[in-house]
C-alpha cells in the first residue's frame, strides 16, 4: 500500500470510490470531486493536504485536511472526505490515511476536528486518538496536537 499526497486529482481515478460511496448513500466523494474541479476546495491553502491510498495501482481510499471552514481560525484543521472502499476496510487503509493526515496537520494546526455519525468511522477515529466532543461547532471528534 502506498499513501500518496495528491498534487492534482487529475492524476488519480476515483470512479470506483465514487460509485461505491454513492451506492452506500454517501455524497461526500462527489462533493470532493465537484469542489476540487470548481476550485472551491483544492486542499491548497496553508497546511491543507489531500491523500490517496493505492494498492496494486488502484485508488482504494482518499482523505484530506482543510482549515476548519466552520471555526474561522487558521490554526484549527478538519479531516475531510475520508473514505475507504468496502473491500479494503479492516486492512489499515483508513488508519494509514489518517496517520498521514495527522502527521501533516502537526506542522500547521493545534487542533483537528471532524464530523461523523457513522459508528465504524467513530471507531476508527477514537482508535487513532480522537476524542468525541459536543463542544465544538459542527464537530463530533477532536484531537489536540503536540508540536515538536
Amino acid at each position: 500500500m502506498m499513501i500518496m499526497r495528491v498534487t492534482s486529482m487529475n492524476n488519480y481515478d476515483l470512479d470506483i470510490l465514487l460509485a461505491e460511496s454513492k451506492s452506500q448513500g454517501y455524497r461526500f466523494i462527489q462533493k470532493l470531486i465537484d469542489e476540487y474541479e470548481s476550485g472551491d476546495n483544492q486542499f491548497n491553502k496553508q497546511g491543507e493536504s489531500l491523500y490517496v491510498a493505492i494498492i496494486d495501482g488502484t485508488v482504494v481510499g482518499v482523505g484530506g485536511l482543510n482549515i476548519d471552514p466552520y471555526l474561522g481560525r487558521v490554526d484549527i484543521g478538519r479531516v475531510r472526505h475520508l473514505y475507504v472502499r468496502q473491500d479494503y476496510r479492516c486492512h489499515k487503509v483508513g488508519t494509514n490515511l489518517l496517520e498521514a493526515i495527522i502527521e501533516g496537520a502537526k506542522k500547521h494546526f493545534y487542533i483537528i476536528t471532524l464530523y461523523t455519525d457513522n459508528p465504524a468511522a467513530d471507531q476508527l477515529y477514537t482508535k487513532n486518538g480522537f476524542e468525541k466532543t459536543d463542544q465544538i461547532y459542527k464537530a463530533s471528534h477532536v484531537m489536540t496536537l503536540l508540536h515538536e
